[in-house]
């Protein structure tokens, strides 16, 4: 992976030839399918009088594209992204750029302004970096949780999906305490495993001390078989990490090519997102409530 080689933007527009074959291949989409089974997924929404969902095609393509057009399986976890939005509405979600400045100035949070090897769209999450005195690690997780958001909003992560890397770089004992609550776990596992419309093809783990076990072995039974097969550990070993991302994709503190101008860009290009986000928190899902729907897109 050292080589030289040419890598897609991150908030790019639309869909390579490339990807446009890897979703005929992978998802099964076609021009006729993706028209018929949103026609299908918007049936099914407008029939649930309690559910308030954004109704844009692009919004929609999240769903689909992640259960490989499967209508069913898109609308349950529509369902499920919406009851997630709502049970931690101001906790995790319905947060915007400008209430998550703090975390968001912490560069904790990066995403690589290139994609990896395979079009997946990289985040840097700097766990060791992490100010828990001051600010809590739901924190982190609601900033991650909205850069996600902004990420699958570009149809490349729809398709090709997102990787995760952990870097626990200056990571204490105490500090990673606050982040190995098994309420705080779960939620964080719940959210990835059954709500959030992402494919995530692999967690990379980088820079963990010999205790991190003790979090991993809360973690691992949550995790479903194909899940637990997708986490990477690396240790000290950056060489090992740059066998699946190329260093001209990543910071400096992973041995890469990237700096403070990145992360500046990053910054701004999250800010400038405040109406989208805005937007987005508009829509809930209230079971038993058929009132929710007054609540205007």
């Amino acid at each position: 992976m050292s080589q030289i080689m040419a890598h897609t933007p991150m908030w790019m527009k639309g869909l390579t030839p490339q990807m446009i074959r890897r979703a005929k291949e992978e998802l099964g989409e076609t021009s006729q399918l993706r028209k018929q089974c949103l026609e299908e997924f918007k049936e099914l929404i407008i029939a649930q009088e309690e559910l308030c969902s954004v109704m844009d095609d692009s919004f929609l393509l999240r769903f689909l594209r992640c259960k490989k057009y499967d209508v069913k399986k898109a609308f349950i976890t529509l369902k499920n992204y919406y009851d997630f939005k709502k049970r931690y509405s101001g906790i995790i979600t319905d947060l915007t750029p400008s209430k998550l400045k703090r975390v968001l100035e912490m560069d904790c949070i990066f995403m690589s302004p290139m994609r990896g090897p395979n079009d997946e769209n990289v985040t840097i999450i700097f766990v060791g970096k992490f100010d828990v005195v001051n600010l809590s690690a739901y924190e982190l997780y609601a900033a991650s949780y909205l850069c996600g958001e902004l990420g699958m909003d570009t149809e490349a992560s729809q398709v090709c999906g997102g990787a995760v890397i952990f870097d626990f770089q200056g990571i204490t004992l105490n500090k990673l305490r606050c982040f190995s609550s098994p309420p705080f776990l779960t939620l964080v596992f719940r959210g990835i495993q059954n709500c959030f419309p992402y494919r995530i093809p692999g967690f990379h783990v980088v820079h963990e001390p010999s205790y991190f076990s003790m979090t991993y072995n809360i973690i691992k039974p949550m995790l479903s078989k194909k899940l637990k097969e997708r986490f990477h550990f690396h240790g000290n070993n950056l060489s090992s990490l740059h066998k699946f991302f190329s260093p001209e994709i990543l910071p400096k503190e992973l041995g890469g090519h990237l700096g403070e101008k990145e992360f500046s860009e990053f910054r701004t290009y999250i800010q400038s997102k405040e109406s989208f986000v805005e937007k987005l928190n508009q829509c809930i899902y209230d079971e038993g409530n058929v009132f929710s729907k007054k609540r205007e897109t």
